[in-house]
C-alpha cells in the first residue's frame, strides 16, 4: 500500500516537534505564512564548528538556520537551511560541500542543491525532496511522528543532530 504524508499529518508532526522542543528548550519555533496552503513550518538556529574532512586543521564556526517545511509538489517534508560564517557571510553551496564528507559519496547536485523554500520562495540550501518519499515511506505506518523519524535519518547529512528525547516520541 502506497502511503503519503499528508499536509495535515505534517502539520501535526511539526507542532509535536515544537511541543517537545519547548520542554527541552531546544529552539524549534513554529512559523506560519498566512495565505499559503503549506504555510506552517518550523525553524531552529544553532551554532557549531565545522571541520574540513580533508584538512582537520581547517575549522570554521558557523550558524545554521534549519527550516522544515512541506513541499506540496512532492508531498513530502523538506529540510532547507542557510549557513553563516562568523563574519556574517553566507556559505555558498560549494563552500558547504567542502565541509561535508557525508555528501561527497553521492551525486552532490541530486542530494543537496539550492532551491526556493516551499513557503518563503527564497533560495535555501535544500536536501533534494525527490528521494524523501522512499526514505519516509517505512515510517508512515510504524512511527508516531514520521517527520522526526525522517529527520533522524537525513539530519546528519546537514549537521542537524536530534536529541534522543525526540526519538522516544516516534
Amino acid at each position: 500500500m502506497d502511503m503519503h504524508l499528508t499536509l495535515e499529518n505534517f502539520t501535526k508532526c511539526i507542532e509535536d516537534i515544537v511541543k517537545i522542543s519547548d520542554l527541552l528548550m531546544d529552539g524549534w519555533i513554529l512559523k506560519e505564512k498566512q495565505g499559503v496552503e503549506n504555510g506552517k513550518y518550523i525553524v531552529k538556529r544553532c551554532t557549531t564548528q565545522l571541520t574540513k574532512p580533508d584538512d582537520k586543521d581547517i575549522k570554521v564556526l558557523v550558524t545554521f538556520e534549519y527550516h522544515i517545511a512541506y513541499q506540496l509538489s512532492y508531498g513530502v517534508p523538506v529540510i532547507c537551511f542557510k549557513v553563516w560564517k562568523h563574519d556574517g557571510l553566507l556559505f555558498s553551496l560549494e563552500e558547504y560541500w567542502e565541509f561535508n564528507q557525508d555528501l561527497k559519496e553521492h551525486n552532490m547536485y541530486d542530494t543537496l542543491t539550492q532551491l526556493d523554500h516551499p513557503v518563503l520562495c527564497q533560495p535555501f540550501l535544500t536536501l533534494h525532496p525527490c528521494r524523501t518519499q522512499e526514505i519516509i515511506q517505512p515510517f508512515l505506518e510504524n512511527s508516531k511522528n514520521p517527520v522526526i523519524s525522517w529527520l533522524s535519518v537525513v539530519g546528519l547529512f546537514v549537521h542537524l543532530n536530534l536529541l534522543e528525547e525526540y526519538l522516544k516520541n516516534c
